[in-house]
């Protein structure tokens, strides 16, 4: 698989294809087609001879999240950009019902355009804040992408959208949010807005990327050997980015089990 910096150097006029989109670039080169929403940001990106495998290292690491639930038959792609998980997510064997959110109508015309995203496959062409507190569905998986250029939006600090994202799921769902903090403090405001809605936190860091994945349960997250037995059996098992995030999990505590914990060692009436 081609890396992320391949990609950028060969962003360039002698690869660039004609957009609609404005602020990107549209490109082609190596068997790849991508697009980019500035100098170092790439908005998506398909493989031409597999367009249902995910190019990109931080979306392959976000398939942590598939392991998390016991089964996944309902799947919400926030932010679906050019149609990358949606895409990938129809090609499994027992694919789930699944549907997009994208608040740029230029992204989906691009994407329907050039990146083979199916015309039946549902979309929701508004704000994902806006559609999550309108939604009645449930789902088990919930992707979250949702990036302008290289910045997340300010809902991702505020812990109203975690309790609306928490109505959205089925017991023992899971969410995978890609973040890229622009600080040790940023990312805390991130966090902390998430952990008064979900007692299961972990972080993986991707250095190469700078990205953060965060990975979210209403109960605590599987351990380690659960998950490594969930991927041997899954269309994961030889996925050596899913392999390396689970590695890299840091499970966190959240605040609330905290002060339960710390209730407990007082004893009663303490």
């Amino acid at each position: 698989m081609i890396r992320f910096s391949e990609l950028l150097s060969l962003s360039s006029p002698e690869f660039e294809l004609p957009c609609d989109v404005r602020g990107c670039h549209l490109y082609e080169a190596r068997g790849f087609r991508w697009l980019t929403s500035g100098p170092e940001a790439i908005q998506t990106a398909m493989c031409l001879e597999n367009p249902a495998s995910l190019v990109l290292p931080n979306h392959r690491a976000m398939m942590l999240a598939t392991l998390l639930p016991e089964s996944v038959s309902t799947v919400l792609d926030l932010g679906s950009g050019g149609g990358g998980f949606l895409r990938h997510i129809q090609s499994w064997v027992n694919a789930p019902r699944v549907s997009g959110v994208e608040m740029n109508g230029e992204m989906l015309h691009v994407a329907r355009e050039h990146f083979v995203l199916p015309p039946e496959q549902l979309i929701h062409v508004t704000d994902a804040v806006d559609f999550l507190g309108r939604d009645r569905v449930r789902y088990d998986l919930v992707l979250c992408d949702l990036f302008s250029d290289r910045s997340a939006p300010s809902a991702l600090q505020d812990e109203l959208f975690f309790a609306t994202l928490a109505r959205r799921l089925e017991p023992g769902a899971a969410v995978a949010i890609n973040t890229l903090p622009e600080s040790a403090e940023s990312l805390l405001r991130v966090v902390s807005a998430a952990q008064s809605h979900f007692d299961g936190l972990g972080i993986v860091q991707l250095s190469e990327l700078g990205n953060v994945l965060l990975f979210l349960q209403e109960e605590p997250l599987p351990d380690d050997e659960t998950l490594r037995r969930r991927l041997s059996q899954s269309a994961y098992a030889s996925d050596s980015d899913v392999a390396v995030a689970i590695a890299g999990l840091k499970r966190l505590v959240t605040e609330v089990a905290g002060a339960e914990e710390s209730k407990e060692e007082r004893g009663p009436g303490a």
